[in-house]
């Protein structure tokens, strides 16, 4: 026997998921944002190059999404956060790797990621928009749009402001949502 979560019952147990896995929420938001914090600050303080910075996060960071997906299986939003935790693996990997030299820019492979990446934030935005907290994934979403706008109008980088620094922005927006809609489902969870 399935249970139908469509309509109402869908958003009830969107809800009841994130509250009982709010713990999780906030650690993957948390690390989100340390990941966007590092791909700004390193190569800024560092010899390593922008792309390994934000390849190595981006990697970090996908495998720390499956893995939280992982732990929501029965939600409607696990499928999303699946594809989330993939896209930046295999993303992050192919930043790192930079295996399209001479083909694709890695200035135009992050800026792909990065607007696949908004696309789907924006999708789940929407599709849990019954959920509290549901509007910073559509900012993060559209905060990603941005930035894969910005990069691929090429704008002028140096050793400080680099494609990393903007992919940085984008995991800080990425990892607040994820806070906010955990923060929102403990609070609306408190008053109940």
């Amino acid at each position: 026997m399935s249970i139908d979560y469509t309509g109402r019952s869908e958003g009830l147990h969107a809800a009841q998921v994130v509250r009982s896995n709010w713990i999780l929420f906030i650690l993957l938001g948390t690390a989100l944002m340390v990941a966007g914090g590092l791909a700004i600050v390193v190569p800024a303080v560092s010899e390593m190059p922008a792309s390994k910075a934000l390849g190595g996060v981006l990697t970090v960071s996908g495998i720390l999404q499956i893995f939280q997906s992982s732990k929501v299986l029965h939600w409607t939003g696990f499928m999303w956060h699946l594809l989330l935790g993939i896209l930046a693996v295999i993303g992050g990997a192919l930043i790192y790797l930079d295996p399209f030299a001479g083909i694709v820019t890695i200035t135009i492979l992050i800026a792909i990621v990065f607007a696949i990446h908004g696309v789907t934030q924006i999708a789940f935005a929407l599709k849990v928009r019954r959920q509290s907290g549901w509007q910073w994934f559509l900012l993060s979403g559209c905060v990603s749009l941005v930035i894969s706008v910005l990069l691929v109008m090429k704008l002028p980088y140096n050793h400080s402001f680099t494609p990393a620094t903007l992919g940085g922005v984008s995991l800080l927006f990425a990892g607040w949502a994820f806070i906010a809609i955990a923060l929102a489902s403990r609070r609306t969870g408190a008053g109940s």
